[in-house]
């Protein structure tokens, strides 16, 4: 199965025989390995996760078996899909977007795909802003090393500043105080336009009211900034 295939796909309750919605987003295990579940709209803008446990049946519909499979309860927690994300190997190449996605009937990641190589999951070393690929190499391996030297310095910087401080406190400023913004005061307003995510796909919409849901979802596409200027 390809991601691609799956998102896009109506779900069709078999008790009710009725449809629920349409996929929009997949949700993901920490290190990308498995698909958890899915997130669908229905048709009045309501947003519902199903987890991959409770399909009954996934082919040009997924089905479940009656609506208590559904549930608001999402994985906020959890990574969505990397679809769009710049794929660059270890050595420099660059292997062009990722373009799906292929799973197992267990729902299990096999390939990573661009349009110019297959990439095992095995070979996905880091997944964030880009996708990282390489072959017998460990992400620890590059993490940088503390410089005993700069350690030094710093203390000695911080020694120094500290008897500044003593002498005439009032003419040190190290830095501006942090300006930070708490994103409750967007609680209960509405936005003013569509707010895609890191794949183009449609997250909130206009006129939506904004709950700690949203919010969380802003968080993750890291549309947080627009979020606050798209409220009224």
């Amino acid at each position: 199965m390809k991601l691609s295939e799956i998102i896009g796909k109506q779900v069709f309750v078999i008790y009710d025989a009725k449809f629920l919605g349409t996929v929009h987003d997949v949700a993901f295990d920490e290190k990308y390995k498995r698909v958890l579940g899915f997130y669908f709209f229905d048709q009045d803008e309501n947003e519902y996760y199903l987890k991959t446990q409770n399909i009954f049946g996934l082919n040009d519909y997924i089905t479940i078996k009656n609506s208590s499979k559904i549930t608001n309860n999402f994985l906020l927690d959890k990574p969505l899909s990397p679809l769009g994300k710049q794929v660059v190997g270890i050595n420099g190449a660059n292997y062009d977007f990722l373009s799906d996605i292929e799973i197992d009937e267990n729902y299990f990641v096999k390939f990573f795909v661009t349009n110019k190589q297959k990439f095992s999951i095995k070979q996905i070393m880091h997944i964030s802003h880009s996708i990282i690929v390489g072959e017998d190499a460990k992400m620890q391996n590059f993490k940088p090393k503390k410089s005993k030297q700069n350690e030094e310095v710093l203390n000695n910087l911080t020694v120094s500043i500290m008897k500044m401080e003593e002498i005439n406190p009032s003419t040190v400023t190290l830095m501006p105080p942090k300006i930070t913004v708490n994103s409750d005061i967007l609680l209960g307003k509405h936005l003013t336009k569509d707010i895609v995510g890191k794949n183009n796909e449609l997250i909130l919409k206009q006129n939506q009211t904004i709950t700690p849901k949203q919010i969380m979802i802003a968080k993750q596409h890291e549309k947080l900034n627009e979020l606050f200027y798209s409220v009224y």
